[in-house]
């Protein structure tokens, strides 16, 4: 229900406002905020299925234009390839207006066309928006954010940047205190939350620029070595941002355009080409553990896991731009160990079920993204090239070694970081050995 289970904020859409909101713009929050409640509030039953049968009723504005055939259908079809889900869809009428007052700073007042970016505040957006900063100086850029966490970049854009990098809060929250559970954790629509607010951010502002910050492996990895019985995860990935792209200019009557300047790139890459630019100061604040940070605490000190996917390909990455972080950062933190329990820094916590399936998980993921140099992987690697040529335009044969270089730049980063752990490390199994 509106307002008690998506609760609107408009005093943070003002902060949008650079000029006054249309319609169809605040219809398109409302449904983003309606689907990412169901996506959440359902749970899958995996040991079934992974795909669900979400029927839902989103009340709109312009009910009459939203039930039309070809953007239901487009709506319905981006929302099945994003969750790997069967949605079924109806618009109600409604007719209150949110009570917007626009409120955008005098500075962004600017000739100067902005460019828009869902900032996550975790490494990718953190090092992106640097480099963005630093290639175009005087641009504004429009940083779509959850809100308040830790704003890593906050020092460096408030004392060099003239301010002309606004950070924009999601204008909504899901809420779970009148009983309905949030029980379902996979919640791909995050990705269709930032989407939606980035082109609403665009729109209002004028920019044509939506950046997508996430290196090679977080974009492709996971449609190159798909995890057990769930769908392909394309949160990232250009054949989502080109169906969306095509939604939002529709519906919108805009032309915005998603791009991936980190397409090719580790996150390591990236990392050392921050470090190169003298661009790296504060790098260490961002946060990239995939884990619910209130279980992840020692000495009330909010830790990240250290041995999720995300946790290694943060600490690989880390090492292989040169750059040094502090263990006593991560839950797990000795990767030189033979288990989780000899390596974790509380002493007092045995590894669970989950703590466990987790490490497994993510040294899966990172060794099996490098498994694919393997000589017989080519054939699959080449039709993965076509496919990816197709929905991004591009030659196949430019595609095809970006994307080999992209996956052997992984593995060798994968490898030396292994390697490093020492041969007794329970990651050991997981090297090039495998190869």
């Amino acid at each position: 229900m509106i307002g008690r289970d998506l609760q609107l904020i408009p005093d943070i859409l003002g902060r949008y406002c650079f000029k006054e909101i249309s319609s169809r713009a605040e219809d398109l929050i409302i449904i983003a905020g309606v689907i990412a409640f169901a996506d959440r509030a359902v749970a899958r039953k995996m040991s079934i299925s992974w795909l669900r049968q979400l029927d839902v009723t989103i009340p709109v504005l312009e009910p009459n234009f939203w039930r039309q055939t070809h953007v239901v259908d487009a709506l319905r079809s981006l929302l099945n390839l994003l969750t790997g889900d069967a949605w079924t869809l109806h618009f109600s009428s409604k007719s209150q207006r949110l009570d917007v007052q626009a409120q955008p700073p005098l500075n962004f007042i600017t000739n100067e066309q902005p460019i828009v970016m869902p900032y996550s505040d975790g490494m990718d957006s953190f090092a992106v928006g640097r480099l963005l900063a630093s290639d175009n100086p005087g641009v504004p850029l429009l940083m779509v954010t959850a809100g308040s966490r830790l704003d890593a970049d906050k020092q460096r854009r408030e004392s060099q940047l003239d301010g002309r990098r606004l950070r924009l809060a999601v204008p909504f929250r899901i809420s779970q205190e009148h009983g309905v559970r949030l029980r379902e954790p996979s919640y791909r629509t995050r990705a269709l939350i930032y989407g939606v607010m980035g082109a609403i951010a665009a729109q209002l502002s004028g920019a044509n620029r939506i950046m997508v910050s996430e290196s090679g492996q977080g974009a492709l990895g996971p449609w190159l070595v798909p995890v057990g019985n769930e769908a392909l995860d394309i949160r990232m990935h250009p054949a989502y941002t080109s169906q969306l792209t095509q939604f939002v200019n529709s519906a919108l009557g805009i032309q915005v355009a998603y791009e991936h300047p980190r397409l090719w790139s580790t996150k390591g890459q990236t990392l050392r080409e921050l470090a190169e630019r003298n661009l790296a100061e504060d790098w260490h604040e961002t946060r990239s553990c995939a884990r619910d940070a209130r279980h992840m605490s020692y000495g009330r000190t909010r830790l990240q896991c250290g041995v999720c996917a995300a946790c290694l390909l943060r600490r690989m990455s880390i090492r292989s731009a040169g750059l040094e972080e502090s263990l006593d950062n991560y839950m797990w933190k000795n990767l030189s160990a033979s288990s989780l329990d000899d390596a974790v820094v509380d002493p007092t916590r045995v590894a669970s079920k989950a703590d466990r399936g987790h490490a497994i998980c993510g040294a899966l993921a990172m060794a099996q993204l490098s498994e694919l140099t393997k000589p017989e992987q080519s054939a699959y690697v080449d039709g993965k090239a076509q496919e990816l040529a197709y929905i991004r335009g591009e030659h196949v044969d430019f595609v095809r070694k970006q994307l080999a270089g992209l996956i052997q730049q992984h593995a060798n980063e994968w490898d030396e970081f292994v390697a490093h752990q020492g041969d007794s490390s329970y990651l050991a199994p997981f090297s090039g050995d495998m190869r």
